[in-house]
């Protein structure tokens, strides 16, 4: 290249001007000062009038004043600062101030940047405290006590995070507009589904529960997990007892019950009154009302899935509980800090207190039983009951990417009453019951890769139910009957997660079952001395393929396989669900499945709960088959504008169930359920109303078919929900139709008969109905150093009388019919710090 002088020159002529052009700006930004700190100026004020002020260095550390800020004298300077920054100063004594941060409440609306729709709700966390929820009234949102340099972080369901300072906030004139989230459909879940911290996951068509952030239900304010679940559409409890929980059309004892792995027997405290898993320290909950995920199985039901707290706490952490009923406390200690920590929960009920909640529990156990005449006396002298539960667990975080926890679980009931002969004091009989379940898992879980995941456990569960009734005249023992059951249930259970691609992920896993079952029954009347014991190996495997394509469809194929040694037959059960999403707002699901149970109960025609005989479980042999159920879904889910509209349909079908009658015959046959189920909720800024029905045609075939004992067809519930911080009401209004009118076998009933009954219905009883109403308040202290809850709950405020069978064993000629819980008042205290 030729450059000439003419060009030489004037390329030198630029570079000199530049250099100017450079140096003149350096020198005019070198003149203008940089802005002020406050807590810099404030140590000139000090030094220069001999004053001191108190405050908080570091939430002002932040602050800033004009670059020209300038003042004559201390009064001055204290009121120029007033005036530019959000403080204010307050004498402290001679010579000393005290500067106090101006906070402000902020109001503000949220919209949806692409619809303009407001939004129903939003969670909010302030610089690096815990995320709160909020609910707006009258579509304004408030955010209270914000500091103006605070970092609000503002966040809703499918929405991207918004980070915003509180005077941004405040200098707002017009809604706070957010983004939507691009959110994998395997990731896609309904948050709030029920109420706050109930969700729906739509991949796997499950419920998730987080009861450290669970909002208020009717009739409940304990966070009873049982009262939990029997809200979610689809599950549900005719006998009105919290514990008898009925899957679509399965009973109990068909759906699998575990916490931290521990597979649980029985239905609760006090024959099912009362969940008998400490809600402080249960963290999340699985529900499943639909095909089970490959890698359950042993059960022809659902799935509710229960794990306790799981992590190192930053500091001890307390809390205690007490109602009407029982009284307990938890607390979180970290042993090593960020690597062990000990989680110990005790609940209790109280030992000679009875109360009405107690007593409507009592009188709902023990209607049509010897116990009946004694069932208000709760904790008298001849009556006396007794419950207790105990949690702990060990959490130990190896490093990130391994963890390792032992959990124990330990579970009580006794009962014992003295019934005495009305024209004969000296004739008394004894009843002795008690319940002992214990378990325990130990767990190791590891993380190798983003991509490879794997965990094992051992855990062991253990049940000892045990009955005794004695009969005495005067000194001499007249009558002795004892019932007991014993069952070990020992696993090991390994499973492996590998991420194959973004769209596909493999899991598989192989579980080793040693069911150990005693059963003792001596009656010296009928001089019966029976016992039986039963022992199965059980060898399981499962393989599951998740797939997602386009974020538009996702599916679960999987197969679970079973060996049962004692048989020496092998089980193969394929399960496949199916997610569409056709819009942002509609996602269509179906899914469809076998499964096989062994252990199980014999299906019995009552609700009778007390008799223990109702709570033995069998193994299969020559009298008791294998269950097999097949279950198929379809549904749709729409969630847009605060509305949200669930439909579920399904059948259900279990063979070989096995039915004991009162004669003591065992007939095989089938249980089949269809039905559907509709979930309708709208949000109209702090109230909530959700509508929820259920069609439900539960039916046995044991040579011909015909209504099961709690085949409700109709099950509707209407709900209203305030959230008026810090008051929370929440009202249930429900409604089932009539259950079928079973009669009893009178064959073993000398001088009993249907016309002896007067039974008034032939066909179903009457419909039944009961409103539940529940009430919340927040409270703390005012450096929020502890924070409470005070509740107070009615179940069936109104009292209905509400029938749902007959008594079948022996029931009484003036009043034949079993009934569902009466009134009954809980009041509930909590407090955390």
């Amino acid at each position: 290249m030729i450059v000439n002088n003419k060009n030489r020159k004037a390329v030198l002529q630029y570079l000199v001007l530049v250099v100017i052009g450079l140096f003149c700006h350096n020198a005019v930004n070198a003149q203008i000062p940089s802005k002020i700190k406050l807590v810099d100026h404030l140590e000139h004020l000090k030094n220069t009038y001999s004053v001191d002020f108190t405050y908080n260095y570091t939430l002002l550390e932040q602050v800033l004043l004009p670059s020209n800020f300038d003042c004559d004298n201390l009064t001055d300077c204290l009121n120029a600062i007033q005036e530019v920054a959000p403080i204010t100063f307050t004498g402290n004594g001679i010579n000393s101030y005290l500067i106090v941060p101006v906070r402000k409440d902020v109001s503000f609306t949220v919209e949806d940047v692409a619809t303009s729709e407001l939004l129903g709700d939003i969670t909010v966390r302030v610089n690096n405290g815990k995320e709160r929820f909020l609910y707006p009234v009258k579509s304004n949102f408030t955010i209270k006590n914000l500091f103006p340099l605070d970092s609000v972080y503002i966040r809703s369901a499918f929405y991207n995070t918004v980070h915003l300072t509180a005077s941004e906030l405040l200098a707002l004139k017009t809604p706070l507009r957010l983004a939507h989230e691009m959110i994998h459909l395997n990731e896609v879940q309904i948050t709030d589904y029920l109420t706050k911290g109930v969700n729906a996951k739509i991949s796997d068509n499950t419920f998730q529960i987080n009861m450290k952030a669970l909002g208020l239900l009717a009739g409940e304010t304990d966070g009873d997990v049982f009262n939990v679940v029997k809200n979610i559409p689809g599950v549900h409890t005719p006998s009105g007892k919290p514990g008898s929980l009925n899957l679509r059309g399965n009973t109990f004892d068909q759906s699998l019950i575990e916490i931290d792995d521990i597979p649980i027997y029985h239905n609760g405290h006090f024959y099912g009154a009362i969940a008998p898993y400490n809600p402080t320290t249960v963290s999340k909950i699985e529900i499943q009302r639909n095909t089970l995920a490959a890698k359950w199985g042993g059960r022809v039901g659902g799935l509710i899935h229960m794990t306790t707290n799981n992590t190192v706490p930053d500091s001890t952490l307390y809390e205690v509980q007490a109602n009407t009923v029982y009284a307990g406390a938890t607390a979180q200690i970290p042993l090593a800090k960020d690597k062990l920590a000990l989680n110990v929960a005790a609940r209790s009920n109280y030992p000679s207190i009875n109360s009405p909640k107690l007593t409507a529990f009592s009188n709902l156990n023990f209607q049509g039983s010897r116990l009946e005449d004694v069932a208000d006396n709760v904790n008298s002298e001849f009556f006396k009951v007794g419950f207790y539960d105990i949690n702990s667990k060990l959490v130990y975080d190896i490093n990130e990417n391994h963890k390792a926890t032992i959990s124990y679980i330990s579970i009580q009931n006794l009962l014992s009453a003295t019934l005495e002969d009305a024209d004969d004091k000296d004739n008394k009989d004894f009843r002795d019951l008690s319940l002992n379940n214990w378990g325990m898992t130990v767990k190791w879980e590891g993380t190798f890769s983003e991509k490879l995941k794997a965990q094992a456990r051992f855990s062991k569960s253990s049940l000892f139910i045990d009955n005794i009734s004695e009969g005495f005249s005067a000194s001499e023992r007249s009558s002795f009957e004892k019932y007991s059951n014993t069952i070990d249930d020992t696993r090991f259970i390994s499973d492996v997660q590998l991420q194959l691609n973004e769209n596909t992920a493999l899991e598989t896993g192989y579980a080793l079952t040693d069911y150990s079952l005693r059963f003792d029954e001596r009656n010296d009347g009928n001089s019966v001395d029976n016992r039986r014991n039963q022992d199965a190996l059980t060898h399981s495997m499962y393989v599951s393929v998740k797939k997602n394509w386009s974020d538009k469809i996702t599916a679960n194929f999987g197969m679970h396989t079973d060996y049962y040694e004692p048989n020496k037959r092998f089980y193969a059960d394929p399960r496949i669900s199916m997610n569409v999403r056709t819009s942002d707002a509609l996602y269509i699901k179906t899914s469809a499945g076998r499964s096989h149970q062994f252990i199980q109960k014999k299906l019995r025609d009552d609700f009778d709960d007390f008799n223990n005989q109702t709570q033995f479980w069998f193994l299969p042999d020559q009298t008791t088959a294998v269950l097999e159920g097949y279950q198929t879904m379809l549904g749709a889910l729409y969630n847009k504008s605060g509305w949200l509209v669930d439909l579920e349909l399904y059948i259900r079908n279990t063979n070989n169930v096995t039915l004991q009658t009162n004669s003591d015959k065992l007939e095989k046959g089938k249980l089949k359920s269809k039905g559907g189920d509709l979930f309708v909720k709208k949000r109209w800024n702090n109230f909530e109303a959700l509508f929820s029905y259920s069609l439900c045609e539960v039916n046995t075939d044991f040579g011909q078919t015909s209504p099961i004992y709690f085949d409700q067809r109709h099950i509707l519930h209407v709900t209203g929900l305030w959230h008026l911080d810090p008051i929370n009401l929440a009202v249930t209004w429900g409604y089932f139709s009539g259950m079928p009118v079973v009669v009893p076998d009178f064959e073993t009933n000398e001088g009993s008969s249907q016309n002896n009954l007067d039974i008034e219905y032939t066909n179903r009883f009457p419909h039944m109905h009961q409103l539940d109403v529940s009430a919340t308040y927040a409270f703390t202290n005012a450096k929020k150093s502890w924070k409470g809850i005070v509740g107070l709950s009615f179940v069936n405020l109104y009292d209905q009388d509400n029938i749902v069978n007959i008594f079948q064993n022996e029931p009484p000629i003036n009043d034949p019919y079993r009934k569902t819980i009466a009134f009954a008042p809980n009041l509930q205290l909590s407090v955390q710090f």
